[in-house]
C-alpha cells in the first residue's frame, strides 16, 4: 500500500492499493459512517424513454460513498465497501459498491482517525513477503500459505505407501515430486517441518531445487503441525515480518499469563477494569469486534496502552475468540 496524502485535521487519508492483502488491512480501518471516494463505472443514464434494446453503457465518475457495509473474501482478498452516494453523480443517495483491487486509489475521511488504525496503514506500506509452511511425514503432506490474515490450507498430499509399498522408492519420488511441484508453482519461501525423519529424506531429494528454505521438528504433520511451527516461531526464524506469526506470538503469552495467574485480563469486563486503572500495557482486539470495543480501545490509547488488532482467521484468534474476543497483557498484575 502507498499512501499518497494525509491530512488529519480535514479527517483524510488517500491511499493508493498495490496488493491484494492491503485488501485486508483497509477492511480493518473502514468503518459504518467513514466517507470513501473512488473513481468507478456506474450505468450511463439515457434522458429519453427510449427502450434499452442493447447493453447499458457504463461510464467512468468519480463519486463517495458514506458507508453501510463492508465484505472481505478471505483467501481471495476480494474487498467490497457499499454505502449510499454523496457526492460525484446526480444520484445522491442511490447505493454503489466499490470492488477495491490493486492499483485502485481511495480516499478515506473519518470523523477522527483512532492512532491503531493510522498505526495498521503504515505497517501495510511495507513489503511483507509471503511464505509456505509443508507439514509432512511419511504418509502425507500438507501445503499451507501464510496471508497477512491468516492461515489457507492450499494441498493435502498422499504417499500411497502402505504394507510392502513402504519400501518402493519410484513411489516415494511421486510423493515427494509432487509436493516439490506444488512449491516450485508458489514460489515463495517454504518451512518443511514434521516428526521423524521423512521430512529430511525429501530435502535430500529437492534440495537442488529449492532456494529458500527451513526444515524443523514439530510433533506431527498436517494442519497440526502448520500451527505448531508458527507458536514455536520456525515461520519468523524465515521471515520475520509476518503477521499471523506475531499475532500467534502474542496470544501464546496471553494464554501463559493465564494459566501462572498473572499479569493479564481477558473478557470485557476484566480489561474494561484494567484499562481505566491505567495497566493495560498490550491490548489485544478480534477484528469482527472493533465497533462494539471502540470506547475500550479509544480509552487503552489515551492510557498509553499499544493495540493490536487481531485476525479471527487463524489459531490465535480462534483462541482470542475463545476468551471473549478482547484480551489484554498487563504492566502488573491485578485482583479482580
Amino acid at each position: 500500500m502507498k499512501i499518497l496524502r494525509r491530512d488529519l485535521k480535514e479527517g483524510i487519508v488517500k491511499v493508493m492499493v498495490q496488493d491484494r492483502e492491503d485488501c485486508w488491512h483497509l477492511y480493518s480501518v473502514i468503518e459504518r459512517g467513514d466517507r470513501v471516494s473512488s473513481v468507478t463505472y456506474r450505468t450511463k443514464k439515457d434522458k429519453g424513454d427510449k427502450a434499452r434494446s442493447k447493453k447499458e453503457e457504463k461510464e467512468r465518475v468519480y463519486i463517495t460513498i458514506e458507508v453501510e457495509d463492508k465484505e472481505f473474501q478471505k483467501f481471495t482478498d476480494r474487498l467490497r465497501i457499499r454505502g449510499r452516494i454523496v457526492e460525484g453523480v446526480e444520484e445522491i443517495g442511490a447505493y454503489h459498491t466499490f470492488n477495491v483491487e490493486p492499483g485502485m486509489e481511495l480516499k478515506i475521511e473519518k470523523d477522527e482517525w483512532k492512532r491503531w488504525q493510522l498505526e495498521r496503514l503504515e505497517r501495510a506500506t511495507k513489503k511483507h513477503p509471503k511464505m509456505v509452511v509443508v507439514a509432512m511425514d511419511d504418509e502425507s503432506a500438507t501445503i499451507a500459505r501464510l496471508h497477512e490474515y491468516g492461515v489457507e490450507g492450499v494441498a493435502t498430499i498422499y504417499s500411497g505407501r502402505s504394507g510392502k509399498m513402504y519400501e518402493d522408492e519410484s513411489n516415494a519420488g511421486n510423493y515427494y515430486q509432487q509436493i516439490l511441484s506444488k512449491i516450485k508453482a508458489m514460489n515463495v519461501p517454504v518451512a518443511i517441518v514434521g516428526p521423524g525423519f521423512e521430512k529430511d529424506r525429501f530435502v535430500e531429494f529437492a534440495k537442488s531445487e529449492l532456494k529458500d528454505y527451513i526444515v524443523d521438528n514439530v510433533s506431527q504433520a498436517g494442519m497440526t503441525g502448520v500451527y505448531e511451527a508458527i507458536k514455536r516461531g520456525v515461520v519468523e526464524r524465515i521471515m520475520k515480518e509476518n503477521r499471523v506469526a506475531k499475532e500467534t506470538a502474542m496470544l501464546e503469552q496471553v494464554m501463559k499469563e493465564i494459566s501462572r495467574g498473572g499479569a493479564v485480563a481477558y473478557g470485557k469486563e476484566e480489561v474494561r477494569k484494567a484499562v481505566e486503572t491505567g495497566a493495560v500495557e498490550l491490548l489485544l482486539v478480534e477484528n469482527n469486534m472493533l465497533m462494539e470495543e471502540e470506547e475500550i480501545i479509544k480509552k487503552a490509547e489515551e492510557m498509553g496502552a499499544r493495540v493490536e488488532i487481531i485476525s479471527e482467521w487463524h489459531e490465535g484468534g480462534q483462541k482470542l475468540h475463545a476468551l471473549g474476543g478482547i484480551a489484554a497483557l498487563l504492566r502488573y498484575r491485578l485482583n479482580y
